[in-house]
C-alpha cells in the first residue's frame, strides 16, 4: 500500500520549502541533472557539475543529448527514450571513473502527459577497483590451488564432488562434478574416507592414508587430509586434499628391505665366519688322518669328508659374497653379450635334464657389444639364478627369453619365461630374505642376494609378472666408460 504524497507549498508554515529542496538535492552524493519536457537542463547540483566537469561545460538550458550519456551520433539518446516510453533506463558507463546512469521519467504535473526526466549518475570507481581486487584474488587463488601437489576436492555436505582443481582433473578425467568422491576410492578405504567427511560436516579434520583408484583402475597409495569448508560461521561442505604418496611408500619399502639385507647379512657373516672355524679344523684332522691312514675303505670315506668340507666352505663363500656390502672397489668392464652367453651355457644343463617330459625352448636376444662396470663372478650369480627361477616356474615346459641391450648410460639384461607368473602381493615381497614360493624347495636368498649384488653395483632389478601371463626380470646396470671398453678390447686382441 502507498501513500500519496503532496508537496506543500511555503505559504503551509511548512519545512519543506523549494529551498530546503534544493539544498537537500545539493547535499546528494550522487550526480542529480533534471530535464523539462523539452529535454533541456533545468538543474544540476554540485556532484553534477563535478561529474560533468570532466567531459565539458556544464550549463542550464543545454539539451539532453549534448550530455556525457548520450547516444552514439546524439541521436536517441537515454533521456529521449525515457521520456518517449515512460520507463526507467539504468546503464552503465565506462571509462576511468566509472558511473552508473539511473534515468527516471516524471510527469510534470498531475492534468499534462508531458514528462521531464531525472537522471541520477553515481561513481562506482571504488566498487570496481573492490570487484578487480577481489577478481585478482580469486585469480591468485585459483592459480595456488591448480599448482598444488595435492589434489584438492570440494564436496557437498553428501560428499558429493562440486569443485576440483587441475591436478584433480588432469588426474581423473573421468571425474564429474555432481558425483561421489567414494566412487573413486578403493573399496576398502571408501568406509575410512565416508567416516573423515561426517567428521568434517561437524566441524572435524583428520588425516589418513587410504588408497585411491586411478582411471586405468590401478590402485595408489594416497595421504587425504579431510577439512570442513566454513561458511558464515556455519560448515557448507568439505574440503578434501590428496597427496599421492605411491612412489614414497615403495622408497620407504625399498629402504626397510635393504635394512632386513644387511641385517640378514651381518647375521650370516657371523655365522660363516664361526662355521669357517669349525670347517677348518674339520679339514685339517682330516688330511692329517688321510696322512697316517693306509687303509683303502677309511682313505675313500676321509675323501669323502674333505669334499663336503670343500662344498661347505664354497657354501660359505657364498654367504660371504651375500653378506658383503663393499663398495664397487676393483670393478672392471664386463661385456655383457658374453656374460649371458656363458652363463646360458652353464645353466643349460638345468633344463636339458627335463628336456624328456617338459621340453624348454630358450631364444637369446644380444645386441652388443655392451660394456657395463662389476664384478664377473657376482653378476654370473644374478644371471643364473635368474634363468633357474625361469626354469623352476615353467614344470610343464614353455619359452624362456634371455636377452641383453645397451640404452644411453646403461646396459640391460633379461630373463623371461611364459611359466604360471605372479600375483602382485607376490611380486612385492619377492626380494625379501627367506620369502620364497618354492616351498620346501626353496631357500628364498636367491633373489634378495641378486637384488643386493645389483644394488652394490649401483643398478636395479626389478620383476613384471601378471597370473597365467609369466613373468620377466629385468636388470639395468651403469655403463661402462670409454677408457674401461678400450682396455677390454685391448686385452680381447692382445694388445
Amino acid at each position: 500500500m502507498t501513500q500519496e504524497f503532496t508537496p506543500k507549498t511555503a505559504d503551509s508554515q511548512s519545512s519543506l520549502t523549494p529551498d530546503f529542496l534544493a539544498r537537500a538535492l545539493e547535499a546528494c552524493t550522487d550526480g542529480l541533472f533534471l530535464f523539462d519536457s523539452d529535454k533541456r537542463l533545468i538543474f544540476a547540483n554540485q556532484q553534477a557539475e563535478s561529474l560533468q566537469a570532466n567531459v565539458s561545460r556544464l550549463r542550464i538550458g543545454s539539451r539532453c543529448c549534448e550530455m556525457f550519456w548520450n547516444s552514439e551520433g546524439g541521436e536517441n539518446c537515454v533521456v529521449d527514450r525515457a521520456s518517449q516510453n515512460g520507463l526507467k533506463l539504468e546503464f552503465e558507463i565506462p571509462g576511468s571513473k566509472p558511473l552508473s546512469i539511473q534515468v527516471q521519467p516524471i510527469q510534470v504535473s498531475e492534468d499534462s502527459n508531458k514528462l521531464g526526466v531525472l537522471v541520477s549518475a553515481h561513481d562506482i570507481s571504488a566498487l570496481r577497483r573492490a570487484e578487480g581486487e577481489a577478481l585478482a584474488h580469486k585469480s591468485f587463488m585459483a592459480n595456488l590451488a591448480d599448482r598444488s601437489p595435492d589434489e584438492i576436492y570440494a564436496l557437498d555436505k553428501l560428499g558429493r564432488i562440486t569443485w576440483v582443481n587441475q591436478r584433480a582433473e588432469t588426474g581423473n578425467p573421468l571425474m564429474l562434478l555432481g558425483q561421489r568422491l567414494v566412487d573413486f576410492i578403493a573399496i576398502d578405504s571408501r568406509d575410512v574416507v565416508s567416516a573423515g567427511i561426517s567428521k568434517a560436516v561437524a566441524g572435524e579434520e583428520t588425516q589418513t592414508e587410504i588408497l585411491a583408484v586411478r582411471p586405468d583402475e590401478t590402485e595408489r597409495d594416497v595421504e587425504a587430509y579431510i577439512s570442513p569448508l566454513w561458511k558464515d560461521g556455519e560448515v557448507d561442505g568439505v574440503l578434501v586434499f590428496l597427496r599421492d604418496i605411491t612412489e614414497r611408500k615403495r622408497t620407504q619399502e625399498l629402504v626397510s628391505q635393504s635394512d632386513k639385507l644387511r641385517a640378514v647379512g651381518e647375521l650370516a657373516a657371523g655365522v660363516a665366519h664361526n662355521l669357517n672355524n669349525s670347517l677348518t679344523v674339520i679339514k685339517g684332522r682330516a688330511q692329517l688322518l688321510q696322512m697316517k691312514s693306509t687303509d683303502e675303505g677309511w682313505l675313500k670315506s676321509l675323501q669323502v669328508i674333505n669334499e663336503a668340507v670343500e662344498d661347505g666352505g664354497k657354501t660359505l663363500r657364498r654367504i660371504l659374497e651375500f653378506a658383503r656390502r663393499d663398495s664397487g672397489q676393483g670393478f672392471g668392464p664386463i661385456e655383457l653379450d658374453d656374460l649371458i652367453r656363458s652363463s646360458i651355457e652353464i645353466a643349460r644343463p638345468k633344463w636339458q635334464r627335463k628336456a624328456g617330459q617338459s621340453p624348454i625352448e630358450v631364444k637369446i636376444e644380444c645386441n652388443g657389444p655392451v660394456y657395463v662396470k662389476g664384478d664377473q663372478a657376482e653378476l654370473r650369480e644374478v644371471v643364473l639364478n635368474l634363468i633357474f627361477n625361469a626354469v623352476d616356474a615353467m614344470p610343464e615346459g614353455g619359452l624362456m627369453e634371455v636377452g641383453m641391450r645397451g640404452e644411453i648410460d646403461s646396459g640391460c639384461f633379461w630373463v623371461a619365461d611364459s611359466g604360471c607368473g605372479m600375483p602382485p602381493e607376490t611380486v612385492a615381497r619377492i626380494f625379501e630374505p627367506f620369502f620364497t614360493t618354492k616351498g620346501s624347495k626353496g631357500t628364498g636368498l636367491g633373489l634378495s642376494a641378486s637384488h643386493g649384488i645389483i644394488s652394490r653395483h649401483g643398478g636395479e632389478i626389478f620383476a613384471v609378472s601378471e597370473p597365467g601371463e609369466g613373468t620377466r626380470f629385468e636388470v639395468r646396470l651403469p655403463i661402462c666408460d670409454t677408457l674401461s671398453r678400450i682396455i677390454k678390447n685391448e686385452e680381447k686382441v692382445g694388445v
